[in-house]
């Protein structure tokens, strides 16, 4: 039987998503508890990789189990798992459901706080001492949307689609000192969200022009940025299918 799961975690703790032998990661975490459940190995398989320290509200999960019935599923999971782990939603799932390869889009947030220093928000968000421009962050995010060869925007060695993907929508809003960058995509490579924020901030630094931005995104040979935050401010919002 196949099971759709979404999922919300606190990745301050964490090594990623994706299960590490020597490392604590969030698939590993929720792998150990379902395979304690069952009495035998599960494997489950997300939506993508997060990054190290990268939130979610949302990520997707399926795995294959023998029939269980779900609310007793859910509600022992959840138990189970530790405090910065919360199993939102558990379903059947057609047989031929693919949590990775089915998903249409990604929403992902990325929050900044215009601050030096704050102990709570810290895990959280990136805190950003210097001063902020809505508009250049704005003028700056504009020019990722659409369908680009991100090869300079992300780490992977290879990619099978040519490191080709489309960003839907790309907006940025401001509510005092706290800074929420929506981003929407087809799908998203190893630190290229966290790349592409980086970016918009090292123009907003006059760091970078926007001549360079474009042709980051234009060149065909591989240089890739230098520009990188942190993955605390990094959230998984919702998956589309």
């Amino acid at each position: 039987m196949r099971y759709k799961a979404v999922v919300k975690y606190v990745g301050a703790n964490y090594y990623g998503w994706q299960k590490q032998l020597k490392e604590t990661t969030v698939q590993g975490v929720i792998e150990h508890q379902l395979s304690r459940i069952f009495n035998q190995d599960i494997v489950i398989h997300g939506s993508g990789r997060t990054d190290r320290y990268v939130h979610a509200y949302g990520q997707v999960f399926h795995f294959d189990a023998p029939s269980f019935p779900l609310r007793k599923l859910r509600y022992s999971l959840n138990k189970m798992l530790p405090e910065s782990i919360e199993i939102l939603k558990l379903n059947k799932a057609a047989d031929n459901f693919h949590a990775r390869l089915d998903a249409k889009s990604k929403t992902y947030e990325y929050i900044i706080i215009e601050k030096a220093k704050d102990p709570f928000n810290a895990p959280y968000s990136l805190l950003y001492p210097f001063p902020l421009s809505l508009s250049k962050l704005i003028e700056a995010a504009n020019y990722f949307i659409g369908k680009h060869n991100f090869q300079n925007f992300t780490n992977k060695e290879e990619d099978y689609q040519g490191f080709v993907r489309e960003i839907q929508g790309f907006t940025v809003k401001r509510s005092g000192k706290r800074y929420t960058f929506i981003i929407q995509g087809n799908g998203f490579m190893r630190g290229q969200i966290r790349m592409m924020i980086g970016t918009i901030l090292a123009y907003n630094e006059n760091k970078l022009t926007l001549n360079e931005i474009k042709s980051a995104l234009e060149s065909t040979e591989r240089n890739i940025i230098s520009y990188k935050v942190k993955g605390h401010g990094l959230y998984l919002r919702k998956v589309e299918y």
